[in-house]
């Protein structure tokens, strides 16, 4: 891949997307599912302005919007403070969803032990659009620790290892498309140094980060992969970055790889049971 020329690339297709966001008729099904996919857990509340500003529609729009799904119980408005947030109903779809969710069912006794070997955070991670999307986690119990990671939380994937090891299969045109929708990193000039060295972490099976979430904390990450050899998720681990010294993270990396197969052969079993 040239870098320079992936780089040029999306940034014109940035400036092309933008402005067709902007012209783009919606349907109300497609505006409502957008509304809805605006909240997380760093984001959990929004004004009728604010919703109608990341919609690029007009309040009496977004009005609409949220009366129908507030109405349908999947939004609910705080008459104190005038503001947005999901409603109860959405709750009863989490149980079914992560139910049948193996990776999340399956990791947890993996990212115990590992938490308690390397004595830091230990997450499972995914792609969700250009998200880092941490599935569960678990930590030390030690106070440093504590609100790094958890389940919901979603992260830029130019902000820890996990998000370098889940983009470095990918093709130029999926990767142009996923930098496309990544909000925070539209003014970052890493963006051209960090595509370089993806290359380098797909060779290598492995992703080291310093300095994560605007903190003193670093991380390392290994992909997971299906029998096909495809990545389809990252256990990450977090931990003080004064500890990621070359020797003890090749040590992190053997354990992590570890747990990474067993994880793999576990979901590869559970698959064939469930036929």
């Amino acid at each position: 891949m040239n870098f320079q020329r992936a780089w040029d690339i999306f940034r014109i297709k940035l400036e092309w997307k933008v402005t067709a966001v902007k012209q783009k008729n919606f349907s109300s099904l497609e505006n409502a599912l957008r509304l809805l996919d605006l909240y997380s857990v760093e984001e959990q509340e929004f004004s009728l302005k604010e919703i109608a500003n990341r919609l690029a529609v007009a309040d009496s729009t977004a009005h609409r919007l949220l009366s129908t799904l507030k109405k349908e119980g999947f939004i609910a408005k705080d008459h104190r403070t005038n503001r947005y947030r999901l409603g109860v109903f959405i709750r009863t779809f989490e149980s079914v969803i992560l139910k049948d969710f193996d990776l999340y069912t399956i990791s947890d006794p993996f990212l115990l032990e590992l938490s308690s070997k390397l004595q830091g955070t230990v997450s499972l991670c995914i792609l969700d659009h250009s998200q880092t999307f941490y599935l569960n986690s678990v930590d030390s119990g030690m106070p440093i620790y504590h609100g790094l990671t958890y389940l919901g939380k979603t992260h830029s994937v130019f902000s820890s290892s996990a998000g370098f090891v889940l983009l470095s299969e990918k093709k130029e045109e999926e990767l142009l498309e996923k930098l496309s929708e990544e909000n925070s990193v539209y003014s970052s000039q890493k963006i051209p140094v960090q595509l370089k060295e993806l290359p380098q972490i797909q060779k290598q099976g492995y992703a080291v980060c310093h300095n994560i979430f605007d903190s003193d904390m670093g991380s390392i990450a290994v992909p997971i992969k299906n029998n096909k050899g495809n990545v389809i998720a990252a256990i990450e681990v977090i931990m003080p970055d004064v500890r990621l010294h070359s020797t003890y993270i090749t040590s992190c990396i053997t354990k992590m790889e570890e747990v990474a197969i067993q994880l793999t052969e576990r979901l590869y079993n559970h698959a064939v049971k469930s036929r």
